[in-house]
């Protein structure tokens, strides 16, 4: 990775985890997450970003985990999952479906698109 690329991912990364508290806190919109991430993108690499590609839903698993304060176990106790299956979905081993999506929304109150 070249280090434009990697400035690129550290500054990017940092809004992300900014904008992703913000909106589990209830402060921030979808819309606003979007806007806000665009506008620390610059013309060149906005080509190149895709959100809905380039983050998967399992990838923010352990980001809101940290965001909410709880371990993996805890999880596992609000969602009824095994600890094992959220470690399988943390490390991206199962793919979530929609009716996990729904369960780990409800857990983190976002929509259930996020993870999908």
């Amino acid at each position: 990775m070249s280090t434009k690329s990697q400035n690129l991912d550290f500054n990017f990364l940092g809004a992300l985890g900014s904008c992703i508290e913000q909106y589990i806190k209830g402060k921030l919109s979808k819309t606003e997450v979007i806007k806000i991430l665009d506008k620390t993108l610059s013309k060149e690499d906005k080509k190149n970003w895709n959100p809905k590609s380039d983050f998967k839903g399992y990838e923010l698993i352990e980001t809101f985990l940290e965001l909410k304060g709880i371990t993996q176990s805890d999880l596992a106790k609000e969602t009824g999952l095994s600890t094992s299956k959220i470690n399988d979905l943390i490390k991206g081993r199962v793919r979530i479906t929609p009716n996990i999506a729904k369960i780990l929304a409800s857990v983190f109150n976002v929509e259930h698109t996020t993870f999908l």
